[in-house]
């Protein structure tokens, strides 16, 4: 029994190395939560099945659907919106407005846990994209977006209900300097299926630029 103690304590001691970084991870993705007040969430239908968008300003393409997004990360996945946030939402939906909100994807793998920052959009029509934002920026709107809304209109006359913009990724509790639209293309090999430049659908076999 004495010459098997070792050989046990070693056992053990891989066990405790593998289960530490996991335990880790789950503390940190719980303080994560109740510092930013986040709870459960579930997207509706139409977020979820539509296409987004990747960049502010200036985004190059158009990606989607969302659900096909998320099912390429890996690990686990769950939707997370402010409270505070949600308050807001059910209210505006109490008054019968259908704003744009935010919310998180949290995405807890062996490598840590991440949160991928969208911004949900109900519009119909590219202009009520732009007048969304023409509310918030008044008459700078036209040179930040402008360009932009004439794209987006010409991708949805194509048949993409583009429903959402995938507008940060925060690793360890800090935000990202880069776009999120570069980082799916080049980290998580994910493919665009419209590209808003040359105002042409991406097949399987596109090259991207």
């Amino acid at each position: 029994m004495l010459r098997r103690w070792p050989l046990v304590a070693s056992m053990l001691l891989l066990v405790g190395l593998i289960t530490i970084p996991q335990v880790v991870a789950e503390t940190s993705a719980r303080t994560f939560r109740q510092q930013n007040g986040l709870v459960a969430y579930t997207p509706p239908a139409w977020f979820l099945g539509g296409y987004f968008i990747a960049h502010e300003k200036n985004p190059g393409y158009v990606f989607g659907p969302v659900q096909d997004f998320v099912s390429t990360l890996g690990g686990t996945t769950t939707w997370l919106i402010e409270d505070m946030e949600l308050i807001r939402l059910e209210q505006a939906s109490a008054d019968g407005q259908n704003p744009e909100y935010s919310f998180f994807l949290e995405v807890d793998s062996p490598g840590g846990t991440e949160y991928w920052v969208f911004v949900a959009f109900p519009h119909e029509s590219a202009q009520a994209w732009f007048n969304a934002r023409r509310a918030f920026h008044g008459r700078k709107a036209e040179g930040y977006y402008g360009k932009t809304q004439r794209k987006l209109e010409h991708a949805m006359r194509q048949g993409l209900h583009i429903k959402a913009e995938l507008r940060f990724l925060i690793v360890n509790g800090e935000t990202g300097l880069q776009a999120p639209e570069n980082v799916i293309m080049s980290r998580h090999k994910f493919q665009p299926v419209f590209d808003l430049s040359t105002g042409r659908s991406l097949g399987p076999d596109a090259k991207i630029k």
